[in-house]
């Protein structure tokens, strides 16, 4: 089968878990199949990294971090027709899919990277009608990150059987030496006796960073080595200290700010928590501390039940129960042999699904079978109109 021409359209300016998803799949991609451009807002900070793994980019002056921008339509139909690509993915870019449809292009994906509660007229009557109808004209197919993700599209009215689920994968976290967490335990003031609980994740309102406090303090009480570790940073920093040094938990909770290498960070954990209560779908964060066999703690918010498996890889606790979420970490660091077949539950289940290389695979596939099916039902369109000529 001949290489296909895929474009990938993102509006990031920024790093985040969409754009990070999106170099490591193409990290991986299978070239010889597969020829990849992309195309996204000008001075993006996901250019370089595109770059440093031999993507060609195409930037534009609109669609900064939003999706639909009028300006940017006649900018997204002048590239497609410069590139002429086989196949476009649309990563939100409701500006990108309008422009496709447009050009003509005949594979065109729009990949959900998020899960939120939908609004009534969403949901049912002629809202959900025209939702369906409109996704359905603008995307030939769907690629949704997470089962959550799945049900939030046929809520709108998205037939089921045009909407993929490949899970997020990651690459595995990098090796750390004695001697480089000898270094960051001592600049950071914890010492070999202290248990490490942390979470990873934008300091935003719908991360559940409250939640996590409260647990901190709960677990305080009972024994005084905790550490907490909030890797990430966002608009919420500066309350969220504020609540550590009201509380006087402060001296037990380490805001790292945001990190380029994570690796040191998760090797310093002990379990890995999410306490999302919007947008969630597969964490990379969760993926990540799997990679190296550390067990989870998760709240029950969209893809997160499917990411944690209780009992075999962590627990899952419902949404704003620092209680709860407080004794399930407690339960897990108390009991070895708990912790140890957790550890290897959250290994095994890395390796089997959440890695890239079986992410990149699966999207890729997709990809063949879906250009396969055009191009066939375009050479069966051609050979009709021959005969009937």
């Amino acid at each position: 089968m001949q290489k296909i021409k895929v474009v990938e359209v993102i509006t990031d300016t920024n790093i985040g878990g969409a754009g990070v998803l999106l170099c490591t799949r193409l990290k991986y991609s299978d070239r010889t199949r597969i020829e990849s451009e992309v195309i996204l807002p000008r001075g993006s900070e996901l250019i370089a990294r595109l770059h440093a793994i031999g993507i060609r980019t195409h930037e534009i002056n609109a669609c900064r971090d939003c999706s639909f921008e009028l300006s940017a339509i006649s900018q997204y139909i002048a590239l497609f027709r410069q590139i002429r690509p086989d196949l476009i993915n649309c990563h939100g870019a409701l500006s990108a899919r309008l422009a496709a449809k447009i050009c003509g292009v005949r594979v065109r994906l729009y990949t959900r990277h998020c899960v939120y509660p939908l609004p009534e007229w969403q949901k049912r009557g002629i809202g959900k009608f025209f939702l369906g109808k409109v996704q359905g004209m603008l995307s030939s197919h769907m690629i949704a990150v997470a089962y959550s993700a799945k049900e939030n599209l046929t809520e709108m009215g998205v037939l089921a059987s045009k909407v993929s689920v490949i899970i997020n994968g990651v690459q595995s976290l990098r090796a750390v030496s004695d001697e480089e967490m000898q270094a960051l335990r001592a600049s950071l003031g914890i010492s070999g006796e202290d248990t490490v609980i942390g979470i990873c994740a934008r300091l935003e309102a719908c991360k559940g960073h409250s939640c996590f406090l409260e647990a901190a303090e709960r677990l305080l009480r009972r024994d005084p080595n905790y550490r907490f570790l909030i890797v990430g940073d966002g608009s919420l920093r500066k309350k969220l200290e504020d609540v550590c040094r009201e509380n006087r938990i402060a001296p037990y909770v380490i805001f790292t700010g945001f990190c380029e290498d994570v690796s040191p960070y998760f090797h310093l954990m002990k379990i890995n928590i999410n306490c999302s209560v919007g947008t969630e779908t597969s964490s990379l964060a969760l993926s990540e501390g799997m990679s190296i066999g550390l067990p989870a703690v998760v709240s029950d918010y969209g893809g997160n039940t499917y990411m944690v498996r209780e009992g075999e890889n962590g627990f899952v606790v419902p949404q704003n129960d620092p209680a709860k979420l407080a004794e399930a970490i407690f339960r897990i660091c108390s009991d070895e042999a708990l912790y140890d077949r957790l550890s290897r539950g959250a290994k095994e289940r890395f390796l089997r699904e959440l890695n890239a290389e079986a992410m990149t695979k699966k999207t890729e596939k997709l990809y063949c079978e879906l250009f396969r099916k055009e191009f066939f039902k375009n050479q069966s369109s051609s050979t009709e109109d021959a005969t009937a000529k």
